[in-house]
């Protein structure tokens, strides 16, 4: 399906998939030659207004990950903006590329067959350059100005809150597609290609943006750039920064962005590119798994989290409705806390950290504070077509009604069977018993063994 060498940095890639899908990337820079075979591969959307999707391995979104891997592109991204926006080449990131390049769940995921002495040794090798690059991140950032990072649901809500902590003097906030009714929101507008367009932003004071002079947007990637020059359009300021892994804007895209006359904006990637697309016929998706009730149910834990700063039940933490460096120290002593409660429930084998929809930074942190042989993934409202193909990104696919929300369908993509020992589902609110027996079971289809649900309650 794909025409690739292990390594590949630049040049052109060819997706073929079924002979139905072809996609043709033309890669034109690679800014810190990191192979893309780690940072993506593609997949066929269930989606009339694009076809195509890049499943990222580095976000915890569509492909489980070590969750190290989060902090690491981060802190990279972070970099690549203070070098573009301020020329300040201050915080290298030789060191985090090398992490990152180390941190191949796939390969991990293959090398778990290998004898124990040799595990011992990946697994060492994994932390020691985990170990020396968290030294590199633990030298926070300060920014020449007063910097807002906005984050897009629900993909880059972790990747945002990844890069915004590497900074001493910054604020965060994400869009979200929650329904909250206590506060009004300050902005709403749209995402045209997606599966869900509406975005809402809520923010704790109603001027909070006015208080920047740059405002940066993050995503995973950049198609066209049209979203985020519909949330660009809403926004005070005229200084503003789009920071994303991918860029594959066309010429047509370009001038979009130079039409702006009255808004200047710095696009800031790791990768830039050009894609072309076209289909012959549909993606015939392979079966979806769902929850049967003849299904046993596994052995079952939960553990709820009291929380003080919470609206609605959603936790304050995630950023959702803003957050400043100040408050980082208190969300790093929050993963430290709970993560030292879960790791005594860890069972020898391999385990599976899933995070719920929006709701990536705070799992994921925790998840790579429980052991070795931890994956992290999330759920997710995007429909993908699940095919069990070489080189293609969503394997298999699971779907079940929302946990919080029985109006919307999730989907949880590329669950190996017989490979997870223990799961451990985060979500930001109390399950209801049937939504955890419907989970209990689906993750028993896959031979499963226990599973350990983490909730926060207001």
């Amino acid at each position: 399906m794909e025409n690739l060498t292990e390594n590949y940095y630049n040049g052109s890639i060819q997706y073929n998939i079924d002979n139905r899908l072809k996609i043709s990337l033309n890669i034109n820079e690679n800014k810190c030659n990191i192979p893309l075979s780690k940072l993506f591969t593609m997949s066929a959307r269930e989606n009339k207004k694009r076809d195509f999707l890049f499943v990222s391995k580095v976000i915890g979104k569509h492909m489980p990950m070590i969750p190290g891997t989060l902090k690491i592109i981060g802190g990279i991204l972070a970099r690549l903006w203070i070098n573009e926006r301020e020329s300040s080449y201050h915080y290298p990131t030789t060191e985090l590329v090398h992490t990152l390049i180390s941190l191949d769940a796939s390969r991990s995921m293959m090398d778990l067959n290998l004898k124990s002495e040799e595990k011992t040794m990946r697994n060492h090798n994994i932390s020691v350059n985990l170990s020396n690059s968290n030294d590199i991140l633990n030298t926070p950032i300060k920014l020449a100005n007063k910097t807002l990072f906005i984050g897009f649901a629900e993909t880059a809500t972790g990747l945002a809150q990844a890069v915004f902590q590497n900074f001493s003097n910054a604020s965060y906030i994400h869009t979200t597609r929650e329904k909250i009714t206590s506060i009004e929101p300050a902005l709403f507008f749209n995402e045209e290609h997606s599966h869900a367009v509406e975005h809402s932003l809520f923010p704790y004071k109603q001027d909070f943006f006015n208080d920047f002079e740059d405002i940066v947007l993050i995503d995973d990637e950049l198609t066209t750039g049209k979203s985020a020059l519909n949330l660009i359009k809403c926004l005070p300021g005229k200084s503003f920064g789009i920071l994303s892994i991918l860029d594959w804007r066309d010429a047509i895209s370009y001038k979009m962005f130079e039409d702006e006359k009255n808004i200047n904006v710095r696009v800031c990637s790791l990768v830039k590119g050009d894609i072309q697309c076209s289909k012959s016929k549909n993606i015939v998706s392979d079966a979806i798994t769902q929850s049967s009730s003849s299904t046993k149910l596994i052995p079952s834990k939960e553990h709820v989290f009291e929380i003080a700063d919470s609206i609605e039940g959603f936790n304050k933490a995630t950023g959702r409705f803003g957050l400043s460096s100040k408050d980082n120290s208190k969300v790093f002593e929050e993963i430290k806390s709970i993560s030292e409660i879960l790791k005594k429930e860890r069972t020898t084998g391999n385990c599976l950290c899933i995070g719920t929809g929006e709701f990536i930074y705070l799992p994921c942190s925790i998840s790579s504070k429980l052991g070795d042989n931890v994956f992290f993934h999330s759920t997710t409202r995007s429909p993908v077509h699940a095919r069990n193909i070489d080189c293609y990104g969503n394997k298999n696919k699971v779907a079940f009604q929302s946990p919080e929300d029985d109006t919307i369908t999730n989907y949880l993509y590329n669950i190996p069977d017989n490979f997870y020992n223990q799961v451990f589902f985060f979500s930001e609110k109390p399950l209801l018993k049937e939504k955890k027996e419907e989970l209990n079971r689906l993750f028993s289809h896959f031979h499963v063994k226990s599973i350990i649900f983490v909730c926060w309650k207001g």
